[in-house]
């Protein structure tokens, strides 16, 4: 679904930012270079547009995206 086509309340677009960003300030500086905080909030959109609405259920799944995204790209690198 293309992004203008996504609507969430104003409760949950705070939910979402407030999960981004404390997703994105607990990642390690080396994390956050193998990393982008615009992956972690497509996440956080894919997750509220599946009806994810939970601010702590939206950390995790942004957390282990950038986990995931960190294991892979030590693996290879």
């Amino acid at each position: 679904m293309a992004a203008e086509d996504r609507h969430f309340s104003s409760e949950t677009v705070r939910d979402m930012q407030v999960a981004l960003d404390l997703a994105w300030s607990s990642l390690t500086p080396e994390q956050q270079a193998q990393s982008s905080k615009t992956l972690l909030a497509a996440r956080i959109l894919d997750a509220a547009e599946a009806g994810e609405r939970g601010p702590a259920r939206l950390l995790m799944l942004a957390l282990m995206s950038a986990r995931r995204l960190s294991f892979c790209y030590n693996r290879v690198g």
